[in-house]
C-alpha cells in the first residue's frame, strides 16, 4: 500500500537561493543524478504564471502584513517548504490525469490550511524518479505575527496536520494510507542500510565470479585455438581452412583422430558451461543493481524523513514551562479580579449606607458556623462514646460464646 507524504521543513534567508534555484531549475547542471533535464519541460506551477524571486516574493509579504513591533531576527524563518508525495508506484498505477489532480488537491489543502496568501510557490516536479511537489509558505499569523511555531510547535501540532492532510487527500478518491511514524521510519532504515550491506557484499562476490570466469573463457579460448589452429587468426577462421589444416579432402567431411574429437568436444563443453555462467552472473548482477539502485532510493527518502522529524522535534520541557507560565499568569489575573471585586463590594456598602448591616450580618454569620462546630464535635464526640460501648459488649459476648464452648 502506498502512504500519503505530506512533509514541511523550516528555512531561513541562507537557503532561499538555493532552494529557488533547485526548484525552478535556474542551474546549468545538479549533482542528483535522479533528475532528467530532458524531461524537465514537464514540470509545472500551480500558483504562480512565472518563476519568480522567492526572497522579494517573501520580503513583499513581510512588508505588507507584518505587525510586529521588533526588528525580524537574521536567523527567523521566512518560508516552510511542504514536499508533497507518494511512491513511484502509486504515479504509474494513477497515471497522468490524477497525478496531476492530485497535486491540485494536495495545493487546496495547503490553501485553507496557511491561507492562500501566505503562499509562495507549488512547484511539481515530473523529471525525477518520483513526482513530488515543492510548496513554499511564509508564516505570517492572522494578527501579523511571523511565526512558524504557529502551525510546526511540537510533535502534536505537525502529526495533527498530517492526519488532517491523509484525511483530505483520501476524500478526493485517494487510496493512500497514513505516513509512517518517525520510530518505524528510523527501524526501516536500519534495515535497508542492512540490506544495502549485504547487497553490496554479495554483488562484490558475483563479480570477482565474473572476472574468474572471464579468465578461465579466455584461457580455454587460447588453448583451443593455440592447439588446433596454431598460427591463423581467430577472425580468418572458416570451414575451409579448418579442413585443409586437419589435412581433409572433403569439404563437407574432415577425418580427424578420435581422441582430438574428444578432446575438442570436451574443451567445447567447458567453454559452453563457462558461457553460460557468465550469463547468468550478468543477468544476476544486473538484478542486484536494480535492487540496490531501489534501495538507495529507498534509503534516501527514509533519510530525507528522518532528518524531517529530527528538524521538527522541539523540546518537550520548553512547551511545558510555557504551560506553566501561561497558567502562573490566568493566577494573577484571577486573584487581582478578586481582589477589586471585594474592594468594589465594600465601596458599594459604604455608599449605600449598608456597610454596618453587613458587618453585623457577618458577624451572626460567624456565630452560627462556630456554634455549628460545636454542634459537630459534640455530635462526633457522642457517636465515638457509643461506638467504644458497642465495641465492648461485642467483646463480652465473645468472652461468654468462648467459655460456654
Amino acid at each position: 500500500m502506498s502512504y500519503a507524504i505530506f512533509r514541511t521543513d523550516k528555512m531561513k534567508s541562507t537557503v532561499l537561493d538555493k532552494c529557488q534555484r533547485h526548484n525552478q531549475r535556474e542551474n546549468k547542471s545538479y549533482s542528483n543524478k535522479d533528475i532528467d533535464l530532458f524531461k524537465s519541460k514537464f514540470n509545472y506551477e500551480l500558483h504562480n504564471s512565472q518563476n519568480i524571486n522567492y526572497r522579494e516574493e517573501i520580503d513583499k509579504k513581510i512588508k505588507e502584513r507584518y505587525k510586529g513591533k521588533k526588528a525580524i531576527r537574521k536567523d527567523a524563518i521566512l518560508n516552510i517548504e511542504c514536499l508533497v508525495t507518494s511512491d513511484t508506484d502509486f504515479f504509474n498505477r494513477i497515471g497522468e490525469y490524477d497525478t496531476e489532480r492530485y497535486f491540485k488537491e494536495a495545493y487546496e489543502f495547503a490553501k485553507k490550511e496557511f491561507g492562500e496568501e501566505n503562499i509562495n510557490y507549488a512547484t511539481v516536479h515530473m523529471d525525477e524518479t518520483t513526482p513530488h511537489m515543492h510548496l513554499g509558505v511564509t508564516p505570517l499569523t492572522k494578527d501579523g505575527r511571523l511565526s512558524a511555531k504557529n502551525w510546526l510547535d511540537g510533535k502534536k501540532k505537525l502529526t495533527e496536520m498530517q492526519n488532517r492532510f491523509h484525511k483530505h487527500i483520501t476524500s478526493k478518491g485517494f487510496e493512500l494510507e497514513r505516513g509512517i511514524s518517525s520510530d518505524e521510519t528510523n527501524a526501516k532504515n536500519k534495515r535497508i542500510k542492512e540490506l544495502k550491506k549485504d547487497s553490496q557484499r554479495e554483488l562484490d562476490i558475483l563479480k570477482e565470479q565474473i572476472e574468474e570466469a572471464k579468465r578461465e573463457l579466455d584461457t580455454m579460448s587460447n588453448i583451443f585455438f593455440k592447439d588446433t589452429l596454431s598460427s591463423y587468426e581467430v577472425d580468418n577462421i572458416s570451414y575451409e581452412n579448418v579442413s585443409t589444416l586437419l589435412g581433409g579432402i572433403d569439404y563437407n567431411y574432415v577425418k580427424i583422430k578420435k581422441s582430438d574429437f574428444n578432446n575438442l568436444k570436451k574443451m567445447a563443453s567447458n567453454v559452453y558451461e563457462k558461457y553460460e555462467l557468465y550469463k547468468s552472473s550478468i543477468a544476476r548482477v544486473e538484478l542486484l543493481e536494480n535492487s540496490n539502485k531501489e534501495l538507495r532510493q529507498a534509503n534516501e527518502e527514509l533519510t530525507k524523513e528522518k532528518d524531517f522529524y529530527k528538524k521538527s522535534r522541539t523540546s518537550s520541557r520548553k512547551r511545558y514551562n510555557k504551560l506553566l507560565e501561561e497558567l502562573k499568569e490566568n493566577h494573577k489575573i484571577d486573584t487581582l479580579r478578586k481582589d477589586l471585586l471585594i474592594k468594589d463590594m465594600t465601596q458599594f456598602l459604604k455608599m449605600n449606607e449598608m456597610y454596618m448591616d453587613f458587618e453585623i450580618f457577618k458577624e451572626d454569620k460567624f456565630n452560627k458556623r462556630i456554634e455549628s462546630t460545636k454542634q459537630k464535635n459534640i455530635n462526633k464526640g457522642r457517636s465515638q462514646k457509643e461506638l467504644k460501648e458497642f465495641e465492648s459488649v461485642i467483646k463480652s459476648l465473645n468472652k461468654d460464646n468462648e467459655l460456654s464452648l
